[in-house]
């Protein structure tokens, strides 16, 4: 029998009142909270941790995928605020590459200038930016999200927004007013990653190595038992420091095969416990093993274990698999990607590339069935479990959020409720106000 405890009723002060607040501060956060401000709204961005940049940058992740085609000779072709982003962390030195990932390529970057480049857009766009603030709950009124309360360093606090744009990547406020969620397949969600830095490499021979013959080194390393090893596809990508690389290379599950959840607290505990002993298990075979690795050390691990995937909200329309490997286009997309579907399984990594096409992310996929005065963007988006895995990377997510934040300001001067949106309508007004979409330049 479960054991309920009933808390007292409580007065909490309303710390603000904007147009539009919009729930973390990743990709897609980041892109939301900037689409609006420049479409003139009074915005205020929480997020839990201390910066900006979520699973990318707290999460490790290091890279911005999504940005080129996939084929015979990838290139650049996603650009709008991602395009905008990239170029500013170019401008800053924050990025190396592009560098190969099959048949497409995405760009490593560092995560201090993601940081800055986040802070420095806040600054300039004039967003407000409410950091260390985590999401309690969200209240319905009438039907829209009333308020929002969340734990501040100094204690419970209220927002009364007129807008909200869940990019917290877990559905936080959607699930908290009771809406429709799936997870998974089934149940069963993509594995998480530690990632981690290795530091005082010898690049010039570690970038001539073969990425198929250090992959065969790890499966023959884990079968003998010296190193426990139970990713043998890895990644392996140079920083633009210079002298570190970033290893996306190891594997969660508990010890039954099964998937640890990222929002269950014990699941998450295992799991970042699990990702820092894979973590050392992994640095001490290429320290051993690998070809220029022989001075290395670890850096360091993400701040948290990498979440691929949580809860994907039921929305006006579903990413299904057959809009990726179909190569669909909608009128009015949010945005569009050449990512593969790569699904890290329990059993093995599952890449499955467009070859020389693209598919759209419709605007549709981003609006809620409940909550008129509510959108969501990034990974939390409403997908088939399968394309949700191509879906969710860096430049996508900067895409939506950007679409999402013109959205929630079309919503407000037009007087209708998100549900009304369309994405033709949010296309016509981001060219109105000079936003470029993701295909322009």
């Amino acid at each position: 029998m479960s054991e309920h405890f009933q808390l007292p009723s409580l007065s909490i002060p309303v710390i603000a009142t904007p147009d539009v607040c919009v729930v973390g501060g990743g990709a897609a956060g980041l892109g939301a909270a900037v689409g609006a401000a420049r479409c003139g709204l009074d915005v205020l961005l929480i997020e839990k941790y201390g910066f900006c940049g979520g699973a990318t940058v707290a999460g490790l992740s290091g890279t911005i995928c999504g940005l080129h085609s996939s084929g015979d000779n990838p290139r650049q072709i996603v650009f709008g605020f991602a395009g905008e982003f990239h170029a500013r962390m170019k401008n800053s030195g924050g990025v190396c590459g592009p560098v190969p990932f099959g048949r497409t390529m995405l760009v490593p970057h560092d995560s201090f200038i993601w940081k800055e480049t986040a802070d420095a857009y806040l600054h300039t766009e004039g967003v407000e930016a409410l950091f260390h603030a985590n999401l309690i709950s969200a209240y319905e009124r009438d039907g829209r999200v009333d308020t929002l309360v969340v734990r501040c360093a100094e204690g419970l606090r209220a927002i009364r927004p007129k807008m909200v744009i869940d990019a917290s990547g877990d559905a936080e406020v959607v699930h908290t007013i009771g809406g429709a969620t799936t997870m998974g397949k089934d149940g069963v969600v993509q594995t998480p990653t530690m990632i981690f830095r290795v530091g005082s490499v010898d690049m010039k021979t570690f970038l001539k190595l073969d990425p198929r013959k250090i992959e065969a080194l790890v499966a023959e390393a884990d079968k003998s038992g010296e190193y426990h090893l139970p990713r043998h596809h890895v990644y392996i990508f140079p920083m633009p420091n210079g002298s570190e690389v970033l290893c996306n290379m190891t594997r969660i599950t508990f010890p039954d095969g099964s998937v640890p959840v990222g929002v269950c607290s014990a699941d998450l505990t295992f799991a970042e416990m699990e990702g820092r002993k894979q973590a050392r298990s992994y640095a001490q075979f290429l320290k051993a093993k690998v070809a220029g690795f022989q001075n290395s050390y670890i850096v360091d691990t993400g701040a948290q274990v990498g979440i691929r995937q949580t809860r994907s909200v039921v929305c006006q329309k579903r990413l299904t698999n057959a809009d990726v490997l179909g190569a669909r286009k909608v009128p009015g997309a949010a945005t569009f990607s050449a990512w593969p579907i790569e699904y890290h399984g329990a059993g093995d990594l599952k890449i499955s590339y467009l070859e020389n096409d693209t598919y759209d992310i419709a605007f549709e996929t981003l609006v809620p069935l409940v909550g008129s005065n509510l959108l969501v963007a990034g990974r939390c988006l409403s997908a088939e479990h399968e394309a949700m895995a191509s879906a969710r990377v860096t430049a996508q997510c900067l895409g939506m959020g950007y679409a999402a934040g013109a959205g929630t300001a079309f919503a407000l001067r037009e007087k209708i409720t998100t549900q009304h949106l369309t994405g033709i309508d949010v296309e016509y007004w981001m060219h109105e106000r000079g936003l470029k979409t993701a295909r322009e330049v």
